[in-house]
């Protein structure tokens, strides 16, 4: 348990001290995106219970460089007044693929009708994003992107 525990502070010292991460965000919309990366790094690490160093390196070190670039993309969407593009949210899809192993990606669908509702507040963005690549709540009942395959155009 205590090597579970050293990954686990690692991780998420590894967001804390990397204020790239958040640069030009205001204090509650900064402090919403490293909610978001301190919850991934503690997702990732805890996937490695169990496991011996190698073997959890295997599993930290790409859930963490995900987690850097997203947060670095919502980072630069959420700070730009401009709504976001379809590239921009598929990069963030992506990573959220590798930080969510049951990642189920928005139908297409859903990925419009999320770039026509860009909220103004870089806060509210953050909160936005996070929604849509989780679900509406953290939750194993819930499958990041949701289950909206019916809703496919």
């Amino acid at each position: 348990m205590r090597e579970l525990e050293r990954r686990t502070q690692h991780a998420v010292e590894s967001i804390l001290g990397n204020e790239s991460l958040t640069a030009d965000l205001d204090d509650p919309a900064a402090q919403a995106l490293l909610d978001w990366g301190i919850t991934c790094a503690e997702r990732i690490a805890g996937r490695t219970a169990g496991l011996n160093d190698e073997q959890a390196e295997e599993i930290i070190y790409p859930g963490m460089r995900a987690t850097r670039r997203l947060m670095r993309l919502v980072q630069r969407w959420a700070s730009h007044q401009t709504g976001m593009d379809t590239a921009l949210l598929d990069q963030i899809l992506e990573q959220a693929a590798i930080i969510y192993p049951d990642f189920t990606p928005p139908s297409t669908h859903r990925r419009v009708m999320f770039l026509y509702q860009i909220p103004d507040s870089p806060l509210q963005r953050i909160a936005q994003i996070r929604e849509f690549v989780q679900g509406p709540s953290d939750t194993a009942s819930t499958p990041p992107g949701g289950n909206d395959d019916q809703e496919e155009i």
